[in-house]
């Protein structure tokens, strides 16, 4: 995926780096509801892979959850993939970083079959709807039964009035975070100059599509999934499902 054609540069990605903690509500959080629901013991060996993995703080935390399993990282940003490379090195060949391109419709044949759990944190919004109801479908193929797909992603508002209590919401829990993460207000004020607040627009910015939860639980349903929402905060939920027998 090129910047022009998700309408996210490696600018974007370090800014991201930088106030991620302020611009995403309860991150901390909804990184551990995303590490509950994986559905294995901590001392059970699995494969695992994380879609879009960023600079490697979820995957970080599963293998420190999971000191057993085996991640595959996968990310289309440089910067990213140097940053996880650096984070994920102490745990060896159980961590694998790899670069791949999310609008590639061949990318999941590059996932091993037998998987435990497939996550993603904030990344499938970047596809339109029918391209995550594919994919959804291509990755229960690659998921052992019962395994799960668990994602945390931003999601469309219902009407617009869920909207702007989506972008009021944010705004507020962004600045609140600024100040308790930092002491000041930098961070937010960053926030909101570079438009990261994705509701504060009747459209959405170039290249961003999420797509209504309800739909995407159709879609899990679909593709043999028992779906559901576990987490849901200012317009991004933790949700997913385990894969159902054949």
């Amino acid at each position: 995926m090129t910047a022009e054609e998700s309408g996210w540069a490696e600018s974007d990605s370090e800014t991201f780096i930088d106030i991620a903690n302020v611009a995403v509500p309860g991150r901390d959080e909804m990184f551990e509801m995303l590490a509950s629901l994986v559905p294995a013991r901590p001392d059970e060996q699995f494969e695992a892979a994380e879609i879009c993995c960023g600079e490697g703080i979820f995957a970080e935390r599963l293998l420190e959850r999971f000191p057993k399993a085996r991640l595959l990282a996968l990310d289309g940003s440089p910067i990213m993939l140097e940053r996880a490379r650096t984070r994920l090195a102490r745990f060896g060949d159980h961590a694998r970083v790899e670069e791949f391109d999310l609008t590639d419709a061949g990318w999941p044949h590059r996932l091993p079959s037998g998987l435990r759990a497939i996550c993603s944190s904030l990344a499938l919004h970047h596809l339109s709807g029918e391209e995550k109801r594919t994919l959804f479908g291509k990755l229960a193929g690659k998921l052992e039964q019962d395994g799960a797909l668990l994602i945390a992603d931003i999601i469309a508002p219902a009407s617009d009035t869920v909207r702007v209590a989506y972008r009021d919401l944010l705004d507020s829990i962004a600045r609140e975070q600024s100040l308790a993460l930092t002491g000041n207000l930098d961070a937010f004020r960053t926030f909101q100059a570079d438009g990261w607040n994705g509701f504060a627009a009747e459209r959405q910015p170039e290249g961003e599509m999420p797509s209504r939860l309800f739909d995407q639980l159709k879609w899990l349903d679909e593709a043999g999934f028992v779906a559901d929402c576990y987490w849901l905060r200012a317009g991004i939920a933790v949700y997913g499902g385990y894969k159902g027998p054949e």
